[in-house]
């Protein structure tokens, strides 16, 4: 049978029309693969504004204190302008650590220990808002000298080293030992924490050095070093308060004091040293701190008192052989895994105290709007945004009794005048 010669062109022809139908057909039945989606963008806040000429409050020290001030001055609806002579978060700043700790215990003392709900909130809810967490939660470990109470402070238990020793095994426990341990701990990021916060207040830090106090009477405001003017001032400077007010808070009353602080790198993949296998551990019976790794910057050691009184402005910020030594000695007792391991940072850093431990938190003399807040020791950065609360209360009603333990006459040897009684 012959094929007819038209009917063969005419099938050959419907051949491509097929497979374009068939093409068709398999692009409905594939679709194309889709874009790859776009990278998350990062939260962004408003700008911050430009200074006003007249502010309500100046806020000198862009640490962790003016920082929380300002942000709750903020909250509270007030002008506000922050000074710092070397910026925020710059590398002499007690807050420029890379890492903090909030110690739900705080040595039991209840004043300060009263403080950690709100500071623990707040902290939380700026990491909440943060391209990178700020806070970190973790267990805090404070074995017991003693001198300590048997009754654990609130938010912490009492256990002995027998239950613990399989709990956290990179800790070497003495017979007979005992130790608080807090499950609400946290860690904190340092530097990143205040520049997060300054960014949440949407106020810019300006390099401007600060003198003492300048009130005009007639006008009753004070005049700022551009000509601008404050209803009222806190100086939120730390261990600078001493270049502020030398007679006033001398050395020997509030100082810059130093520490040593040595990070230790554990080995590749291991991961007991990091939350939540590895607690904070403050070795109160000793008198060393341990903080676990965070972001792989290594566990952090050093000597819990300070080793010398420094200017806060000039001091070498280089750790010292002598102070290594100390600090494996005491890791070769009570963290023996890492004993030996790198140092892979390493620095001198200070904190402020004042003579009597506590934080200062009060009026200057002849200066109904003008406070002072500083000291504290470490514990000041963690509950910076409790104590930022109250002195932006004590801003807003400068008849706000001032906390006794806090004034200022403890340290200048005056009498303390009692809070008057509640109405």
């Amino acid at each position: 049978m012959s094929l007819d010669r038209r009917k063969l062109l005419a099938s050959l022809a419907a051949v491509p029309a097929a497979l374009a139908v068939g093409a068709a057909a398999r692009e409905k039945k594939e679709p194309k693969p889709k874009d790859p989606p776009e990278p998350r963008k990062s939260r962004k806040r408003r700008g911050a504004k430009a200074p006003e000429s007249h502010v309500d409050v100046a806020v000198v020290g862009a640490g962790a204190l003016g920082a929380w001030t300002v942000w709750h001055l903020v909250r509270q609806g007030k002008s506000v302008r922050l000074f710092d002579a070397y910026g925020a978060g710059n590398g002499r700043a007690a807050s420029n650590l890379p890492s903090m700790l909030l110690d739900p215990a705080q040595g039991g003392d209840a004043l300060y220990a009263g403080l950690v709900s709100d500071s623990r909130d707040a902290w939380d809810r700026l990491s909440d808002t943060a391209s990178l967490p700020i806070l970190t939660p973790c267990q805090a470990l404070t074995t017991l000298a003693a001198t300590d109470a048997a009754v654990a402070p609130r938010g912490s238990e009492r256990e002995s080293g027998d239950k613990l020793r399989n709990r956290f095994t990179q800790i070497a426990w003495h017979p007979g030992e005992a130790a608080y341990i807090a499950d609400k701990g946290a860690m904190l990021a340092g530097r990143r924490g205040v520049l997060e916060t300054l960014l949440d207040a949407q106020v810019e830090p300006e390099a401007v050095v600060m003198p003492a106090p300048l009130r005009d009477k007639r006008r009753d405001v004070y005049v700022l070093p551009d000509g601008g003017t404050a209803g009222s001032i806190v100086y939120a400077c730390g261990a600078w308060l001493t270049e502020l007010f030398p007679q006033l808070l001398t050395p020997q009353r509030l100082s810059a004091v130093r520490s040593q602080v040595f990070h230790f790198g554990p080995g590749q993949g291991d991961l007991q040293y990091r939350p939540p296998a590895m607690p904070a551990f403050i070795d109160r019976a000793y008198g060393f701190t341990a903080l676990p790794d965070i972001e792989g910057e290594g566990v952090r050691c050093w000597r819990s008192m300070g080793d010398a009184s420094v200017d806060p402005d000039s001091f070498d910020r280089r750790a010292d052989e002598r102070a290594l030594a100390d600090v494996r000695q005491w890791l070769a007792s009570r963290l023996p895994r890492i004993g030996t391991a790198p140092v892979v940072a390493s620095a001198a850093v200070h904190d402020c105290r004042t003579a009597t431990g506590d934080l200062l938190l009060d009026r200057l003399p002849d200066h109904p709007r003008a406070w002072v807040v500083g000291g504290a020791a470490g514990r000041a950065f963690a509950l910076a945004p409790a104590i930022g609360a109250r002195v932006a209360a004590h801003v807003a009603d400068a008849g706000r009794p001032v906390e006794p333990r806090w004034a200022l006459a403890r340290l200048t040897g005056g009498i303390v005048t009692p809070p008057p009684p509640p109405s």
